[in-house]
């Protein structure tokens, strides 16, 4: 009894997966109450859903006139950095990667910010005009300079 029991659990559950994976393109006049070898047939609509999420898409950071609107991103153990940014602007920070990363000042306690996996953070940029080099504390090998004006 359990075995017919599954036999005709599982037939019902390929007629179910057929009848969604049929093609609904045909004009509905054609589908809707027509008869078929004796059975009565009906056409069904899908609708698709999306099946990831989109970013919205805005600026990761201020720009100021010729430089970048993205703030940092980190992609590739990379940093990309805008052209300039303005004194004491708050500038967010993409890793794109998927392993943790820092942003971290080459000059002591000016900034230090890690940064998981696929997240964002922010860093204010220092006051004074300059040139700035900060590294990753996790991969020495990655460096990056933020020009600010």
């Amino acid at each position: 009894m359990k075995r017919i029991l599954a036999v005709l659990a599982a037939l019902i559950l390929a007629v179910f997966a057929l009848t969604a994976c049929s093609d609904n393109n045909s004009d509905s006049s054609d589908n809707d109450s027509a008869d078929h070898d004796g059975m009565a047939m009906t056409s069904m609509t899908m609708t698709s859903k999306p099946t990831s999420m989109s970013m919205p898409s805005m600026p990761l950071g201020m720009s100021t006139p010729g430089a970048s609107s993205m703030g940092i991103v980190i992609s590739g153990f990379e940093y990309s950095t805008p052209e300039s940014v303005m004194p004491g602007q708050v500038l967010t920070i993409q890793n794109n990667d998927t392993v943790e990363h820092s942003v971290t000042s080459d000059t002591a306690g000016l900034f230090n910010e890690d940064i998981e996996a696929g997240e964002t953070e922010t860093i204010t940029v220092p006051n004074e005009p300059g040139t700035y080099t900060f590294h990753c504390t996790y991969h020495p090998s990655m460096h990056g300079t933020l020009t600010v004006k």
